[in-house]
């Protein structure tokens, strides 16, 4: 009896002890994460320029060259229950001058509209809607300072013109204009690594509006510049698109990668093109990556590689590095709680 008297009062004694140390019940459940409500509006306009002066330097052009230009990164997003609206704009436009061309030529331009409607049935699932345009803003020239002749490689003609500068485009010319519908998924999502993944199937249209523009089509064998005249591409067909961006080491790397295959079941081909839907396909695929310098300095590169086999069947290959200063007007709302 003696016995259990103390063993009772040693129970009694650890009970606070023992229900401290085990918690069988959670006081409470998680607490979920929601997407922002409501608008979400972006403006970050910025400024690139360098500098670069060779004097008497051995293997080095002799003179002065200059790089400049502008980029603007601005969106508005929209998000209200399984409604989610994304719409962005961005511009590029840089001008370059080197000793051997006494001139400022464009090495980068660029305007990029899109706008996409997703419907999540489910927060990774549902049907979606897209329309994204893509243009440069002004006209663009060949140029070569050994003052060439320049002639239509299709016709049989020279029109034995030397130029320095040639014109090829107008302003807000090739237009590409897009639109799609389908399903969407975001197969993985990692809010604490601030990554997405985004996949959309679906069905569409392609325009490019290029009538009456040339691009140069140089045959390496002649001294003279050869040019082809461009024609409208009108399209239909299916769409795959992938997508991913995320940031890196506390925010200091910022990546987006995006891959888009359009497969024209329908096209308005030339007579005699018997080229298939698949030989057809265009292709565009592009990535971004952003270095974080300063608060408001950032070294970017920038990599797009073009297929439009039916406009011109070369690849369109542009690399861009950037070191940038810019000032955000307005931030995602994600951004300012970061």
């Amino acid at each position: 009896m003696r016995r259990f008297v103390i063993w009772l009062s040693f129970l009694a004694l650890a009970e606070p002890a023992l229900a401290g140390d085990v918690d069988l019940v959670p006081d409470a459940k998680p607490k979920e994460t929601k997407a922002k409500e409501g608008w979400d509006f972006l403006l970050t306009p910025g400024a690139t320029a360098s500098l670069s002066d060779n004097r008497s330097m051995l293997g080095q052009p002799e003179g002065l060259s200059t790089t400049m230009g502008v980029t603007l990164a601005s969106g508005a997003d929209y998000r209200m229950g399984d409604h989610e609206l994304r719409n962005r704009m961005d511009i590029l436009v840089t001008y370059s001058r080197t000793p051997a061309l006494d001139e400022f030529l464009k090495s980068a331009d660029s305007l990029k509209l899109e706008s996409i409607y997703l419907f999540h049935l489910t927060d990774w699932l549902g049907p979606y809607g897209k329309v994204n345009l893509e243009t440069s803003i002004f006209e663009s020239y060949a140029a070569d300072p050994t003052r060439p002749l320049w002639f239509n490689a299709a016709a049989s003609g020279r029109d034995n013109r030397a130029a320095i500068m040639y014109r090829l485009t107008d302003g807000f010319a090739p237009l590409t204009l897009k639109e799609t519908a389908g399903v969407f998924t975001q197969p993985y999502s990692h809010p604490e690594k601030k990554l997405l993944t985004e996949a959309r199937l679906g069905v569409g249209g392609m325009h490019v509006f290029a009538e009456g523009q040339k691009a140069v089509k140089d045959d390496a064998a002649t001294p003279e510049k050869e040019w082809i005249f461009l024609a409208d591409v009108h399209q239909a067909g299916a769409e795959l698109g992938l997508s991913a961006w995320g940031e890196l080491s506390g925010k200091r790397i910022v990546y987006k990668t995006q891959a888009t295959f359009f497969l024209p079941i329908l096209n308005n081909k030339k007579e005699g093109d018997d080229r298939g839907a698949f030989e057809l396909m265009n292709v565009d695929i592009g990535a971004t990556v952003s270095f974080k310098l300063l608060e408001w300095l950032t070294l970017d590169y920038q990599l797009k590689l073009l297929r439009q086999p039916q406009l011109l069947d070369e690849w369109q290959v542009q690399n861009n590095l950037l070191l940038t200063a810019s000032y955000a007007f307005f931030k995602l709302e994600k951004e300012k709680k970061e």
